[in-house]
């Protein structure tokens, strides 16, 4: 039987590079529009076009907050070394049903928001940008959407960017409003100060509690000229004053993207609407309008200021369907009261998250599983590798689904077809558990440079341990990487990107874009990649994490990560290698639950800080060296010793990015001297 190539290479290789690969459904010519649709090169572009399509039917729906409960339990926390009794506060989310809107509605209030826009001051084609900074929400994307129509180019930050961080975006690049989320409002207060520019403030929600007011009087009180609307007033504003809309042109600059900046300062990479409409292009190449249609609802939680989530959005208006959206504190049932989790209550049949989520979700899984009864157990893991057999040879197994599998289903709405991982690697183990249990796990690669792409798997060529194949937008080559032993010859390397949907440069950093971007326009990903026979990417690791050990090998940190956070003790990981020792040690978040549960087995006091206690740090490292055992890793990429983390990694405390990627260095000063330990106690 002849396999199917999904990818093939597009004249000839340089000295050191494979030849340029491209998707066969791009062979001739990498798409610039979606479906190649004639017309549409920009954003708003695409927004006309999608409301023309799919005008009554939903586009998107969201939640308000009814109320907020809080409760207070007493957990035992050791104090210098005795336990000690002490308060912990917990909040739980009563939250409405969900409220929808159509592509009509839609276009009615994004017109009326860009007319607002300009009635507050706002000047259009190019000579004022919004900042948009808070979580995703519908009004972001409105937002975005309404600043395209007159032609506003709009910068993007993490709302966890940080002062700095932020300060840095504002600065660099005029900005002369910002939409913002009320909850981080007071975060405005000090880069104001410095942000001269800015002259407009949005904020999302009225004023009604006594800390946003205080909020404002400090605004006012530091920069008196600043303007505040809410987004409400706003509408109201353009709703009674109508303004034509300004659209841009294909080659004006659309977005001005911040990355998280976890090796510097962040950078602002420059997304043109072509660059965008390409993108869309690119991913909706793969995932046409077959596989997800008008019928599909795709939940929508991960930050919007994160390239993946954008796209995916942009795309969902290319393919009509609808998004519904939630957050991390509420998407399951365990942080709301009175009223279901997003996921249960929106019932989405598309989700898109990176592997940390798709780690919780199948921790979460098997957590439930092993409350069961032993022949319980027996039965559901038996159903497990019955369906597992029948899936690698095409069989489907309904009554394994409908039945054995069904609790698992509904606790994710109960109506998924495909979940989408991107923004890092998920082990192997995690996207066959998942893809087993409630549906299969695309996987995409994709960098903010890339406008979110590279690779994206299809139905067609779904697999585990790959990337997948070339999205229709880019061309992909793999150039040497001697010092680490990866050859073009043999089809690895640095991951090189070219095509219409690459940013073409990072705003006002000249040093940085000479860096990244070679002269006939490929972006260095920094990426070390592998081709497989059929024409599907594999990523081996990043370029500056693979570390030369004591011994001369090299070992690949963000592979070993990717395949240590199956452990069930693991909530989040760190492998750190020093290159004087012969193996890497791990820094570990211990997952609580599994912690809870070996110590009630083992007859060990629960508190607070038990994870250092070292019995059960004897037994997260033999969890976690039997995982890298299991999954076939070579005796010097198994890890030494471990560090337990004394914080939990947020992307509030700085310890992850937004897009939830680790800040490394924060990691390794806060846990030195215990890691120095670690290293003397066992080389």
């Amino acid at each position: 039987m002849t396999r199917k190539v999904f990818a093939v290479p597009v004249g000839e290789g340089k000295p050191g590079e494979t030849a340029p690969y491209r998707n066969v459904g791009a062979k001739d010519g990498l798409w610039e529009s979606p479906g190649k649709i004639k017309d549409v090169y920009t954003i708003y572009d695409l927004f006309q076009w999608a409301v023309k399509q799919h005008g009554p039917n939903q586009v998107m729906g969201w939640r308000t907050v009814l109320d907020v409960h809080e409760e207070t339990t007493e957990v035992t926390k050791k104090v210098d070394g005795k336990p000690t009794k002490v308060q912990k506060q917990w909040q739980f989310f009563e939250l409405s049903p969900y409220k929808y809107i159509t592509y009509n509605q839609l276009a009615n209030v994004v017109s009326d928001y860009a007319a607002g826009m300009l009635h507050i001051g706002l000047k259009p084609s190019g000579d004022d940008r919004l900042h948009l900074y808070g979580q995703t929400s519908a009004q972001w994307l409105q937002s975005a959407l309404a600043a395209n129509s007159q032609g506003i180019p709009c910068v993007t930050a993490y709302d966890t960017l940080g002062e700095e961080g932020l300060t840095h975006s504002m600065l660099q690049t005029g900005t002369a409003a910002i939409f913002v989320d009320n909850n981080i409002l007071d975060t405005l207060i000090n880069p104001i100060k410095k942000a001269d520019k800015i002259r407009y403030i949005i904020h999302r929600d009225p004023i009604q509690n006594r800390d946003s007011d205080e909020t404002v009087l400090k605004i006012k009180e530091v920069r008196p000229d600043i303007e505040l609307y809410s987004y409400n007033e706003v509408i109201a504003l353009g709703r009674a004053n109508p303004a034509p809309a300004h659209p841009p042109k294909a080659e004006d600059v659309a977005l001005i993207m911040y990355t998280s900046g976890s090796t510097g300062p962040p950078k602002g990479v420059v997304l043109l609407n072509k660059t965008v409409i390409a993108g869309v292009a690119g991913v909706t190449g793969n995932i046409h309008t077959k596989i997800i249609t008008k019928k599909d609802r795709i939940l929508a939680f991960l930050p919007l200021a994160h390239i993946l989530e954008f796209t995916v959005e942009m795309a969902c208006l290319y393919w009509g369907a609808c998004l519904g959206y939630g957050t991390v504190k509420t998407i399951s049932d365990v942080s709301v009261k009175n009223c279901k989790g997003d996921i249960r209550e929106f019932q989405p049949t598309i989700m898109t998250g990176v592997p940390a989520v798709w780690e919780s979700v199948k921790k979460g899984m098997l957590a439930k599983i092993k409350e069961n009864p032993a022949i319980v157990q027996k039965i559901f893991w038996g159903a497990y590798h019955a369906k597992l057999g029948l899936s690698k040879v095409g069989l489907p197994a309904p009554f394994v689904d409908s039945v054995i599998f069904k609790k698992i289903k509904d606790a994710t709405g109960g109506h998924l077809r495909y979940v989408l991982s991107g923004g890092a690697a998920i082990s192997q183990d995690t996207q066959q558990f998942i893809s087993n249990l409630v549906c299969p796990v695309i996987i995409g690669y994709g960098l903010t440079e890339t406008n979110a792409n590279a690779c994206l798997m299809t139905p067609a060529s779904l697999q585990v341990g790959v990337t997948g194949e070339p999205t229709h937008a880019v061309e992909i080559k793999l150039v040497d990487v001697e010092e680490a032993g990866y050859f073009a010859k043999n089809k690895q390397g640095e991951i090189f990107i070219r095509g219409p949907c690459v940013s073409p440069y990072y705003y006002d950093n000249e040093e940085e874009t000479k860096k990244a971007y070679t002269d006939d326009g490929y972006f260095r990903t920094g990426d070390i990649g592998e081709w497989t026979e059929n024409g599907v990417l594999r990523i081996i690791d990043r370029r500056k994490n693979l570390v030369k050990t004591q011994n001369g090998e090299y070992i690949a940190i963000e592979k070993l990560e990717s395949i240590y956070r199956s452990s069930p003790f693991v909530q989040d990981i760190m492998v750190y290698a020093d290159e004087t020792k012969v193996k890497p040690i791990a820094v570990v978040v211990p997952l609580e639950r599994t912690v809870n549960s070996f110590c009630d087995e083992n007859n060990i006091e629960r508190h607070e800080d038990v994870a250092h206690e070292p019995e059960l740090v004897k037994a997260i490292t033999k969890s976690i060296q039997d995982t890298g055992k299991e999954a076939g890793l070579k005796g010097i990429e198994i890890i030494a010793g471990v560090v337990i983390s004394p914080t939990v990694w947020t992307p509030q405390n700085g310890y992850l990015s937004s897009a939830q990627k680790l800040q490394r260095k924060k990691i390794l000063a806060e846990n030195k001297s215990a890691i120095e330990k670690v290293y003397a106690d066992t080389h």
